[in-house]
């Protein structure tokens, strides 16, 4: 029977044997590997070294690599796991299949490929990757580059774009292949060994391993063909396997090991005798002894004598077994890398893979060994240390508790013995530091500061820099007087204004002390109990905090000091009473209470975020992490006797998973808790980790996921683990929001924040302050622009709306780590001109950016926003002084010097806020309408007897024509460069003609401006010296007569030189420009058209009907005279009568049926007048299942094939669209022209131009229109936007000249039916936000359509209420119409809209499906099932003047075309929709995409599309 002593020594060792080792050997009479037996197969692939099939099987390099799963051999990278169809042990090659990766029989959107750069792994060279679906900006085809074989790679594009399958990336069999590239060199592909398809632009890529017949790509092999690093087969592998075992290695170490058919695993073959720690157990262990600090191993000798009996089970017989005890493990968890702005310093550090390279001559020397001797928290330590051999990158690690070794490590898993370490230190410097010469003498010393930390410290040398860290020597340790000793004093505003709670860390545990707070004033000092809070290692949720980063955070106390007189200083001891009666006490500390609230006294707050912790010793500094924080710390101090209350709104100290940094934090921040109460709010860094419930499944927090920040600090809210709150202090309300937890309408936090802004009293507490750490509001950071947003994605939507309603003065964030302000504002626009001084009322919310407390500085996007006025890249924060409830004064100051940003030096910014009506900006125009540049009224008289114009022939349409040519020949005495030919209608164009406007004014020699104009040396560039020209115009019937007249002075002083004589059509008032439009039924056809006729003289008809059969409906008729139009010039110089408009009603129409029709005017004397006979076919019945093409676009304008008016190409690209459209006709079915119509902005006869060219279009399609900005905006008229764009039509015109299915025409906005769409078209020139009638129209419109009908559901408007890159939108600030998407975005995800389209910018762009800036589907070129989300596009550039996009790539941004062109959607059935974009130069497709889907996957929810339910419903 062992004596005591050898029994205590024998459980000693027990203790330290991997549990795994000593399981195994107890329950088995040989080794289980942990993954069960190793196999030489999977599936039907044979699997040989150095490839395994699991865990411990194979070479330890492989594994992580290769793997059999459900009978797959997997490959496993970066991107993504890939199955292996082959492997060629003779040549070392494998070849792997990408499920995603296009052939020529299948092509898709894929999602790339990649190679770890450390990887045993390389490509052959006889591998061919081919990118397909390129942008044709993409940096692939960059010439300075050369990354494409142009040679016989075009051979193999061609091959490509030959197969079926392409239609599968959206384009055309044979398409061109200026979108293929071949890769020369596989180092070009992406970053490293990465194939990034989204950052090359590229929408798929293949891999072509090997041509079996080169001229049919159905035969060739597609795949990724790699080669693997053979070089590990030894013959120790060799022996294993002649005797039919399998070579592994140990779980532990990773050495060799033997792994046989009967399971139990060798060091040598499975005919030897030796035993291995594999997946299997090694029964041979080093013995670590711990002596004093440093981790020693145990002699031969010792080990020799260290002999024990373990009983095996069943009776087996006992063994005698030489254990030793591993120094190192191999085998640790891998950790997350914790994303944050810059890498935690402590997380560089390779804890794990620390090894013992003890030096007999080295040394670390610490002193004092005693610190805190006179009750302090903070001392410096100096340490001397030397090393045999010292290197650049030695640096000295900082351990606390001092013991670090691997005796403190917990177990992770029975199958894993602890690393030699398994915490980091809590902070290291490199040895250098202040020992400039230390490389070369070897010595070296350092001087530290350490805080109390409840434990003693030892400091340790290594080698091997941070990423392969060798102990080399071990220090004395320390440690302070008391370690235990109550530190850090936090204190905080209570749930009542009265009330502070005092919140400190200790080591004392309540079954040891009681803690408590001794506070009073004046002498008379009371106590008051503290609560107690600890969490262990399994409070947390994940690596580092669980692990490498876990240290005991010692006990956390809060106090609630209550009923407080406002005002009065407070003095405070926290303490402890130890069971023996004797106290433990801090130093002495005081604050000033709270004043009550509405206090009309001065009140001074700071705000800030994202601040993080430093170190005053320079340690830890890892890429200046957050170099901010100690000067912002300081500053605050200095001024701290002039702050009442700060707030550090989130991201507090970066510990990211390292527990001892909020002791460092705390500490640091002790000056100012201790004396004003320190709020926080919680940031990604405090809480987010996936699956615990935050907002964000990010792993920034390193997983403490809020526990550090819920326990640490104490706030005011209901619960802790839901961190939003509200504070009263003084004249302020303080609501502060959580936005690592769902903030959206609807959630239990959009509530809390509505009850915080409605309840206060803004009698008493007029400062309404909504503090929150991401950015709700608006920022310019790069990052926020990138995503298109200028916001934290879905960010202010629901939010501003409440700001708005509750009158929230100012709104600050951090998150950002940069200063900014921008203007009051509401839904993107501005509402106050004003920077820095604020009288009265502002009517909209200051948001500022106050992130750059101490972490490391976020740049801004080169792109300056309308609402951004001032912006600051440095360290800063911010400062509230509210005089009095009247006079608030904003500061905004550097961390560096405590010193206001700029002009705020001077000017300071104050705010008094109520209600204001807000005044928007007039709104530019696509360029100028050609007939403003006529100054028309300043003509005078100067003809000359010898000038002359001659027009021919003088009567036109003989034949019935409404359009016609007309030849001039003129001249000109004194000929010039500027002469100019004005084409008036009617020919009498002199002042008899204008109405009076003021009898004392005489009328101007002319009052009307011409209907289109040219310059004499058009068609004559030798008019100037011969003064003699020629020049034909087209003109059309316009109802009245023409006369042509030659100007000179140009188009600003215009002067009369000669009047040609008139010219006119045989029947000016001819019914002429048909334009069809669907009715208010599916079965309803309309027909509008323009004549001379009034209804005085003439009933107007269609004649129409089927082949053989006619009918006859009436039509209604309308006029518009000068004074139904509001402004210049449309009541000026630009009125022309525009005649009259019929409108005919065409019903009970027979589905899919082609009519025939005529325009008819019945004379009074018994005459008719009748039009050409056009063609319609009726609309398909509501969800026919056919094929139906409908063409979307916007402003395309109109443009003259004379080459007339064009002044600076005004609308060069209208032509083009309209012939494409033309060529294309009996492939649409209906057009859709939404907004900014034909520009006439105010010249009336502009409209005429229009409908005649597109009448071969409209008069054979429905051609539908929606409301643009130069159609209908004019101050004082009820337009949403208080601009002139329609030069004073005010929407007369667009509502006469066109039909649409309204209620009201003066309402623009309606929704219609075509077979399988629902088309839901918004008036974006009146107001469309909740609570409208248009609102209103919309959400019937979205929720009254059938699914299951018309499948297909269509948003569209003018302006764009979705998302735009264009240029002008980003300097708004918005990346949309200010004030778009925000109300609407909610509606077009509840009942699923599947592509939203807009005009108004003149390009292209096409978006992901996206949802609150957020794309929820990541494919881009065909989707199946459910999209998620809505698919905006801007279609805008139909025919005027291009709108540039902004230099900046926002994520949703799929597409971008800076040329015109138009959208044609085809719907083949209830499933499949083809979307495609055509440029209007040549009708070709630049752009496409597919959506194949089921009824089904229109039900299903998705983000916001279905109610919330409860298990009740």
């Amino acid at each position: 029977m062992p004596s005591a002593s050898e029994t205590l020594l024998l459980i000693t060792i027990f203790l330290l044997i991997p549990l795994h080792a000593v399981s195994s050997t107890i329950h088995a009479g040989h080794a289980i590997p942990i993954n069960g037996l190793c196999r030489d197969t999977c599936g039907t692939i044979p699997v040989k070294f150095p490839f395994g099939t699991g865990f411990g099987c194979g070479h330890p390099d492989f594994v992580r690599y290769i793997k059999c799963s459900s009978e797959t051999l997997q490959f496993s990278t970066g991107t993504g796991i890939y199955t292996i169809s082959s492997i060629d042990y003779n040549s070392s090659t494998i070849v792997v299949t990408d499920p995603l990766m296009s052939t020529c029989s299948s092509m898709q959107n894929s999602g790339g490929f990649s190679l770890d750069r450390t990887s045993p792994f390389t490509i052959r060279e006889e591998n061919i990757f081919v990118l397909l679906g390129c942008s044709t900006t993409s940096p692939v085809f960059d010439p300075n580059e050369d990354l494409c074989d142009t040679g016989s790679g075009s051979r193999v594009c061609r091959g490509l774009y030959s197969c079926k399958g392409v239609a599968g990336i959206g384009l055309q069999q044979n398409a061109p292949i200026s979108t293929c590239c071949v890769y020369d060199s596989h180092v070009g592909v992406g970053s490293g060994y990465a194939l990034v398809l989204p950052k090359l632009q590229c929408s798929s890529y293949t891999s072509i391993y090997e041509f079996g017949d080169e001229g049919d790509p159905m035969k060739w092999k597609f795949g990724i063909s790699l080669q693997y690093n053979d070089s590990y087969y030894t013959n120790a592998c060799k022996d294993c396997e002649a005797s039919e075992g399998l070579c592994g290695f140990s779980g532990l170490d990773q050495s060799f090991a033997c792994i046989c058919q009967n399971g139990v695993n060798t060091t040598r073959s499975c005919f030897e005798q030796g035993y291995a720690l594999s997946g299997a157990v090694e029964l041979e262990v080093q013995i670590k002894t711990i002596i004093g600090d440093v981790i020693r191993p145990l002699s031969s000798q010792s080990l020799h004598r260290l002999q024990f009996t373990i009983f095996s089970t069943g009776g087996r017989r006992m063994r005698k077994l030489r254990f030793f005890f591993l120094a190192i493990a191999a085998v640790l968890a891998t950790l997350q890398e914790v994303r944050s702005h810059g890498d935690q310093p402590l997380s560089k550090i390779a804890v794990h893979k620390a090894v013992s390279a003890l030096h007999a001559h080295a040394y670390v020397k610490a002193s004092p060994t005693i610190l805190g001797l006179k009750g302090q928290y903070s001392e410096w330590v100096t340490l001397d240390f030397s090393s045999p051999n010292p290197s650049i990158d030695d640096w000295i690690g900082v351990f606390s508790p001092a013991n670090f070794s691997a005796s403190t490590c917990p177990p992770e898993t029975p199958s894993t013995s602890a690393p030699f370490l398994c915490s980091a230190p809590i902070k290291y410097q490199y040895a250098n530091y202040t020992s400039p010469r230390y490389k070369d003498t070897g010595k070296g010393f350092l001087k530290l500061q350490l805080i109390n930390q409840r434990s003693d410290f030892s400091f340790a040398l290594f080698s091997g820099g941070l990423s392969n860290p060798k102990l080399v020597a071990v220090s004395n340790k320390i440690a302070f007087k008391n370690p235990k000793a109550p530190v850090y004093p936090r204190l905080a505003q209570g749930k009542l204004w009265n009330e502070m709670t005092v919140t400190w860390t200790s080591g004392y545990d309540i079954t040891e002390a009681t803690p408590f707070v001794e506070w009073g004033s004046k002498g008379e000092l009371v106590r008051s109990p503290a609560g107690t809070l600890n969490f262990d290692r399994n409070s947390l949720c994940g690596a580092p905090a669980r692990t490498v980063g876990w240290r005991d955070p010692g006990f956390i106390h809060t106090a609630f000091l209550k009923e407080l007189w406002p005002n009065t200083v407070y003095t405070y001891k926290v303490g402890h009473r130890l069971s023996n009666g004797s106290s433990i006490l801090s130093q002495e500390y005081q604050f000033r209470a709270s004043p009550y609230p509405g206090q009309n006294s001065v009140q001074r707050v700071v705000i800030f975020g994202d601040m993080g912790k430093d170190e005053a010793d320079g340690s830890n500094e890892y890429n200046n992490f957050q170099r901010g924080s100690l000067n912002t710390t300081k500053q605050l101090i200095q001024d701290l006797k002039n702050i009442d209350i700060v707030f550090h709104i989130g991201d507090i100290c970066y510990a990211n998973g390292y527990v001892s940094q909020w002791d460092q934090f705390t500490a640091q921040v002790e000056p100012i808790a201790s004396a004003v109460p320190y709020m926080i709010a919680s940031g990604n860094h405090e809480r987010d980790w996936p699956g615990t419930g935050s907002f964000y499944g990010t792993t920034d927090s390193g997983g403490e996921c809020g526990v550090l920040a819920q326990t640490m600090f104490y706030v005011p809210a209901e619960n802790r683990a839901k961190f939003w709150y509200s504070t009263d202090y003084g004249m302020f309300r303080f609501c502060v929001a959580d936005t690592e937890h769902d903030w959206r309408e609807g959630t239990e936090q959009y509530k809390f924040i509505e009850n915080c802004l409605a309840t206060v009293d803004r009698q008493k507490q007029p400062w309404l302050i909504f503090l929150a750490h991401r950015v709700l509001g608006y920022s310019s950071a790069s990052f926020y622009v990138a995503e298109g947003s200028f916001e934290e994605p879905m960010g202010r939507e629901s939010l501003q709306k409440l700001w708005q309603k509750y009158k929230v003065d100012i709104a600050v964030y951090g998150h950002v780590h940069n200063y900014e302000r921008t203007c009051p504002i509401y839904q993107n626009i501005c509402i106050n001109k004003e920077k820095h001084y604020y009288k009265g009322s502002l009517n909209g919310t200051i948001h500022v950016v106050a992130g750059g407390g101490g972490a490391s500085l976020a740049t801004f996007a080169p792109v300056q926003t309308k609402w951004s006025i001032v912006k600051d890249y440095d360290y800063g924060f911010v400062k509230l002084t509210a005089f009095d409830s009247s006079n608030l004064l904003f500061e905004y100051k550097k961390s560096r010097d405590g010193k206001l940003l700029g002009v705020m030096k001077e000017i300071k910014l104050r705010l008094a806020i109520l209600l204001v009506l807000a005044t928007l900006q007039n709104a530019s125009s696509h360029g100028e309408q050609p007939l403003s540049r006529i100054s028309i009224r300043k003509a005078t008289f100067a003809l000359h007897e010898l000038a002359y114009i001659q027009a021919s022939p003088t009567v036109l349409g003989l034949r019935g024509e409404n359009t016609e040519w007309v030849t001039l020949e003129f001249g000109s005495t004194n000929p010039s460069v500027d002469d100019w030919i004005g084409v008036f209608s009617p020919a009498n164009f002199s002042a008899s003609t204008c109405p009076e406007e003021n009898p004392r004014v005489y009328p101007p020699f002319l009052c009307s401006a011409p209907i289109k104009f040219q310059y004499a040396n058009y068609s004559t560039p030798e008019y100037k010296d011969t003064g003699k020209g020629f020049l034909k115009l087209q003109l059309i019937n316009q109802r009245s007569d023409f006369s042509f007249v030659l100007f000179s002075g140009g188009l600003l002083n215009p002067k009369v030189v000669a009047v040609s004589n008139h010219v006119a059509f045989a029947n000016p008032d001819a019914p002429v420009y048909p334009r069809l439009a669907q009715g208010k039924e599916w079965n309803e056809m309309t027909v509008t058209w323009t004549s001379g006729y009034g209804i005085n003289e003439a009933e107007p008809f269609v004649e129409w009907g089927p082949r053989g059969e006619s009918m006859r409906s009436p039509a209604v008729t309308q006029t518009v005279d000068r004074n139904s139009l509001c402004g210049a010039p449309a009541r000026t110089v630009g009125w022309r009568d525009p005649g009259f408009i019929h409108t005919s009603f065409l019903k009970e129409l027979w589905p899919n049926r082609v009519y025939a029709y005529k325009l008819g005017h019945r004379l009074f004397n018994g005459t008719y007048i009748w039009s050409q006979t056009y063609h319609f076919r009726a609309s398909p019945y509501p969800g026919q299942n056919s094929l139906q093409r409908v063409v979307i676009f916007g402003d395309m304008g109109k443009d003259e094939a004379d080459g007339s008016n064009e002044y600076n190409n005004f609308q060069r690209g209208s032509l083009n669209t309209t012939k494409q459209l033309i060529r294309d006709l009996k492939n649409i079915d209906i057009v859709f022209h939404i907004g900014d119509i034909c520009y006439a902005n105010g010249y009336l006869s502009q409209w005429d131009q229009f409908t005649a060219q597109i009448e071969p279009i409209a008069s054979t399609v429905p051609y539908m229109i929606a409301s643009g900005n130069h159609e209908r905006d004019w101050p004082g008229t009820g337009s949403f936007y208080e601009n002139m764009d329609s030069g004073g039509e005010c929407g007369v015109l667009a509502e006469n000249m066109f039909y649409v299915p309204t209620e009201t025409r003066a309402k623009f906005w309606y929704s219609t039916d075509y077979g399988m769409f629902r088309f839901c078209i918004a008036d974006t020139e009146h107001d469309w936000r909740e609570g409208t009638e248009q609102y209103r129209f919309i959400e019937h419109c979205l929720a009254s359509v059938d699914r299951q009908k018309q499948p297909w559901l269509i948003f569209l408007a003018h302006r764009v209420l979705g998302y735009s890159s264009c240029i002008s939108y980003a300097e708004e600030g918005s990346f949309e119409e200010p004030m778009g998407r925000e109300s609407l975005q909610k509606l077009w995800q509840k009942y699923k809209v599947d592509i939203a389209l807009y005009g108004h910018v003149h390009n292209y762009e096409r978006t992901c499906p996206i949802y609150q800036n957020i794309c929820t589907n990541e494919e881009k070129h065909y989707y199946k099932g459910s999209l998620n989300g809505t698919i905006h596009v801007v279609a805008g550039g139909a025919g005027a003047s291009l709108s540039t996009f902004t230099t900046l790539q926002t994520k949703w941004s799929i597409f971008k075309d800076y040329d015109h062109g138009f959208v044609k959607l085809t719907a083949f059935d209830h499933s499949n929709l083809l979307f495609e974009y055509k440029k209007s130069k040549d009708g070709q497709v630049y752009d496409s995409f597919r959506i194949s889907r089921d009824y089904r996957d229109i039900l299903a929810c998705t983000v916001d599309s279905c109610p919330s339910t409860t298990l009740a419903s």
